[in-house]
């Protein structure tokens, strides 16, 4: 992407609104999540309980309310909302400055819920209102970019939230931080350029779950559109069996103490961000799933990539104490295990690109809010279904790495259904 093309106010406003947002999410998300381990939980039990709270929390309103956003934004300003939606950010964080003042940590998570929620209406706008400013040809860099920083901006907010709320006067720091942040994004959002569109009157279902099943039905007419979102979902599937479980990963399978963790999340951001730009490399134009042949092929890399490091972390042995980063990275095997990683992600960001480029093409202007809030359901109940399956196989006491050789296992499956759904889509697809 050039810098012209970059910096353009049709993307540029757009691009920090979304970035200051995921940025937000993380920096409050995880100063709570550290200030309930450190300072407000009495037990270890109690911490667990809170912290698998806090993420349920989260994750929750993306089910709830995303078919209800999607047909919001698709019968209403697109731009108009994502004011609306900045605005109420800087008011939840406001009472989020409140809750950490008097360390109330019901509180604390009700705003984590409400934060849920803004995040869920402002989805399916981002990648609706896309297509709108940029043309076919500039789309997949377009997703790369989003792609990318948001887990760049989900990265830094980790770092920033952790390493911040614990400090001297942090509450005050973080409080501060993330009403600054919200009103940042809500002052960048008065400058992204309204959009010539018609919304179509959509009729707006108020039962949740009524809406739910009409959202994905909806997303079912458009078949290669719903094939990326059923192909998006199980990357989350994957990235949320990971993202989860490296701590573990990283302290009862190689011995190593939390320096090592953060490295690891830091590889595995930067990874998918690099894959995002490699693919953006490509001059690679998406009008239909013909484009899209070679999917199949960084999905298979992932399955191989992950059987090699689960061989290699396997046979990995480590010493009663933790081990530090220098200790840890002295291990030519942790080496290849970290350079394994950082593979796997890179694999990943050239995979999801291409896919919500297909989607946004592929969906009519006027339905693409609703069929990204298809997206978002389903990658919710994904990533619910990853807990599910790990918790599962834990109370059966599965090591990690058996239960890492489950999901390379489930990932050739998927690898099979994208390569027999894709070729069944060409068939059908339009010559184009």
């Amino acid at each position: 992407m050039t810098r012209s093309f970059f910096f353009e106010k049709r993307f540029f406003p757009l691009f920090c609104v979304q970035f200051f947002g995921a940025f937000n999410d993380n920096v409050f998300k995880n100063a709570l999540v550290m200030l309930i381990t450190f300072k407000l939980a009495k037990t270890p039990n109690e911490a667990g309980l809170f912290i698998t709270l806090a993420a349920g929390l989260f994750i929750l309103p993306f089910f709830l309310f995303s078919a209800f956003a999607g047909q919001l934004a698709d019968s209403n300003d697109k731009v108009v909302l994502i004011r609306k939606i900045k605005l109420a950010e800087v008011l939840i964080m406001l009472t989020a400055a409140f809750a950490f003042w008097t360390q109330d940590v019901h509180l604390l998570l009700g705003v984590l819920f409400f934060m849920g929620a803004q995040s869920a209406f402002f989805g399916p706008i981002k990648y609706a209102i896309l297509p709108e400013y940029l043309s076919e040809s500039e789309l997949l860099k377009g997703n790369g970019w989003f792609s990318g920083s948001t887990f760049i901006a989900i990265l830094l907010g980790m770092l920033f939230g952790g390493w911040m709320v614990l400090t001297d006067g942090g509450l005050e720091w973080v409080s501060l931080a993330v009403i600054l942040i919200a009103l940042a994004g809500y002052l960048v959002s008065l400058k992204v350029p309204s959009v010539d569109e018609q919304p179509e009157p959509v009729r707006l279902e108020w039962n949740l779950f009524k809406a739910i099943g009409q959202e994905i039905g909806h997303a079912r007419q458009f078949p290669q559109a719903f094939f990326a979102v059923l192909a998006i979902s199980w990357f989350w599937f994957l990235g949320a069996t990971y993202l989860s479980q490296m701590p573990v990963l990283v302290k009862e399978v190689l011995g190593a103490n939390d320096s090592v963790v953060l490295l690891f999340l830091t590889l595995f951001s930067v990874g998918i961000g690099l894959g995002a730009w490699l693919v953006n490399q490509v001059k690679l134009e998406i009008h239909s799933i013909r484009q899209l042949r070679w999917l199949v092929l960084p999905l298979l890399g992932i399955t191989l990539v992950m059987l090699l490091s689960n061989v290699l972390m396997q046979s990995s042995s480590h010493q009663d104490n933790l081990l530090t980063l220098p200790e840890f990275l002295n291990n030519p095997v942790h080496d290849i295990v970290l350079l394994l990683m950082g593979l796997i992600a890179m694999l990943g960001g050239t995979y999801i690109v291409p896919l919500y480029t297909l989607l946004q093409i592929q969906t009519p202007e006027g339905k693409r809010s609703r069929m990204v809030a298809a997206n978002n359901i389903l990658n919710a109940i994904f990533m619910v279904a990853s807990s599910l399956w790990i918790m599962l196989l834990y109370a059966y006491d599965w090591s990690l790495v058996s239960i890492l050789m489950t999901i390379a296992a489930l990932n050739l499956v998927a690898v099979a259904w994208v390569s027999w759904r894709s070729k069944k889509l060409i068939v059908e697809a339009p010559d184009r």
